[in-house]
């Protein structure tokens, strides 16, 4: 009997201890699970602070192409804020996408296109610039391209964008080509072999979401 109570007297004597290493772990496990949820929301507050930032960016960008463009009077360019607010709208939920790709934009002046190649180029988008359809093909033999940006006319001699269209699809049929030029008649519609045609710039970053959209379906 006596042996029996000293037992119990042992059991009783360390039980402080182990609830104070259970009670010790239980403070840390919490103290752990506190710093990890404040390190996450930091971490996602970043994120959206970068995301935030490079919208920004973005948005100055087609500031300056919008300038550019409503100086000149011959392209009649407007674009309303509405018109602004949405594809800066859409840019920010599916811009990610765009991200890496690259694209091919032939233009015999790629001088006048400064704006609209840092404004892709802000949007994570890799432009390769080109003034001819041979040094187009040469490119495409070296790398791929998602999709293809390019005017219509062209100095007298050389082929207009609509015959360089077909000769590029003779060699790649399944490129995406987008026409951007500097003024165009809705109503004569998208050129053949082409996914759209505009002189806007928001239209233009429509059309490339649009493109890279189908892509990744």
């Amino acid at each position: 009997m006596l042996e029996h109570q000293d037992f119990w007297l042992e059991i009783i004597k360390v039980i402080p201890a182990y609830l104070w290493v259970i009670g010790a772990f239980s403070a840390f496990l919490l103290a752990y699970d506190l710093y990890s949820r404040q390190l996450l929301l930091s971490t996602y507050a970043k994120q959206q602070q970068n995301g935030l930032a490079d919208l920004s960016q973005v948005e100055r960008a087609l500031d300056d192409v919008l300038t550019v463009a409503a100086r000149n009077p011959h392209w009649h360019i407007e674009v309303s804020a509405a018109d602004k607010a949405q594809v800066l709208r859409r840019l920010q939920s599916n811009g990610e996408m765009l991200s890496g790709c690259r694209v091919l934009w032939l233009d015999d002046r790629p001088d006048t296109l400064v704006n609209e190649i840092r404004l892709l180029q802000y949007l994570g988008l890799d432009v390769i610039t080109v003034t001819s359809v041979g040094e187009a093909l040469g490119h495409l033999k070296q790398t791929s391209c998602e999709l293809l940006v390019s005017d219509i006319a062209r100095p007298e001699g050389q082929s207009n964008g609509i015959a360089t269209l077909q000769t590029l699809h003779d060699h790649y049929p399944s490129l995406p080509a987008i026409f951007y030029v500097g003024n165009f008649n809705a109503q004569d519609g998208v050129p053949a072999g082409a996914f759209g045609i505009t002189n806007r710039p928001d239209e233009l970053l429509h059309l490339i979401l649009d493109i890279m959209g189908r892509k990744c379906l």
